[in-house]
């Protein structure tokens, strides 16, 4: 007896929408896949959208014929791809549907998972799926989470693409009402700074002394590298003579010995010197010069009692006005000025009191005086020979009477 379509219509066996069945590929056209179903009233189809959640080119990437595959019945059309002539029509199936519904009940428990981390406090690793605008995206238990830009380093990161593909530990923020998770790295860095300062700045104490890089250079000083943090090496602190210009006398890269004189923990500033290292100028001096050495100098400076000479860097003496010349001295400055350079004698060095006497007129010839004879007004030497004894008688005999 043949079963009219009302008749098969009305059968408790069809299938309906909402049902689920499993059947196995029979043919795959390029935007559908034919799926035999036993009991099945109509041929049964799965789309090209419906097959998978997943994204695909080709659907022989997802499916081939006599895989078996589970669906749901998403609709039942008459008159459309006859099976028979008896049976005309069409049932459409989606393995999709069923996937989303999967993963739906995944991603509540995911969520909930998350929320549990979350208010633990909990870490998680994730990887860096993606770049979108202001940040980066990432998977999480199923789950699409947001990376702003601004949450991946400490240091601001304007071309973020390397990070993509790589595997981080995060820390979860969670906007219940928007259900978003966003993932925090740099948050997680900062800690593990600040940690490793503790320990640092725990055992770095005044009066160390540590070897260390110079990473950077300022005009107020350089900054050297003494394993986790850096610390400055002000311009005043570089040497015990003068320094004028910081790359005159270091570079980065360089090694360097320096003293720890300050430590603040609460601001993280460490101050540092490698002049407290160094032998001062005037014990170099002390170790250099002697009495009676002859000096090249410059007058650095000059006063009305006489004029200070550099030596050596940093190391000035004086030369008193009475030293400067043989000849006498009434005005510094009409003999010697600021910047003359001077050869000069070391006459006296006092190094607990930083003094030096110096002398320019010791090493100029002394001129010699021309002796002068003095001659008499009048010549008396004929006195000598004459008798010049006379009297009064004799000094008026002449006269007559």
């Amino acid at each position: 007896m043949t079963t009219s379509f009302e008749e098969l219509l009305n059968s408790s066996e069809m299938l309906k929408k909402g049902d689920k069945v499993t059947g196995t590929v029979s043919k795959i056209d390029n935007d559908k896949v034919y799926v035999d179903v036993a009991g099945a009233q109509y041929d049964c189809v799965i789309l090209r959208n419906q097959i998978t959640r997943k994204p695909f080119e080709n659907i022989e990437e997802v499916l081939s014929v006599g895989d078996e595959v589970e669906a749901q019945v998403t609709g039942i059309r008459a008159d459309r791809e006859k099976r028979s002539e008896d049976v005309p029509g069409v049932i459409y199936l989606s393995h999709k549907i069923l996937e989303n519904a999967e993963y739906k009940k995944l991603m509540e428990l995911s969520w909930t998972g998350i929320i549990e981390k979350f208010e633990n406090g909990e870490l998680i690793q994730a990887t860096v799926s993606g770049q979108t605008k202001g940040g980066l995206l990432a998977d999480v238990e199923g789950l699409r989470a947001f990376i702003p830009g601004s949450y991946i380093d400490t240091k601001f990161r304007k071309d973020l693409s390397n990070f993509v593909r790589n595997e981080y530990t995060f820390k979860i923020e969670v906007d219940k009402s928007k259900n978003k998770i966003i993932l925090n790295r740099r948050a997680i860095l900062e800690e593990e700074k600040a940690k490793k300062l503790a320990e640092v700045y725990g055992n770095i104490n005044e009066g160390d002394v540590i070897e260390g890089k110079v990473s950077r250079i300022t005009d107020f000083g350089a900054f050297v590298n003494i394993g986790e943090v850096d610390g400055l090496l002000h311009i005043s602190e570089i040497s015990h003579a003068r320094v004028e210009k910081v790359s005159d006398v270091l570079s980065v890269g360089d090694t360097v010995k320096v003293a720890v004189i300050a430590v603040d923990k609460e601001n993280e500033k460490i101050s540092l010197s490698a002049k407290t290292l160094l032998p001062t100028q005037w014990e170099v001096a002390r170790a250099t010069i002697k009495v009676g050495d002859v000096l090249e100098g410059v007058v650095r400076n000059t006063t009305s009692f006489g004029a200070f000479v550099e030596v050596l860097p940093e190391v000035e003496g004086l030369v008193h006005i009475s030293q400067i010349s043989h000849d006498r001295v009434t005005n510094v400055e009409d003999v010697l000025k600021k910047g003359d350079k001077v050869t000069v004698k070391v006459l006296e060095f006092d190094f607990e009191s930083e003094r030096l006497s110096l002398s320019i007129k010791e090493l100029l010839e002394k001129p010699v005086k021309e002796e002068v004879k003095e001659e008499a007004e009048y010549d008396t030497s004929y006195l000598k020979d004459e008798d010049t004894s006379f009297s009064l008688g004799d000094k008026f005999k002449d006269i007559e009477l």
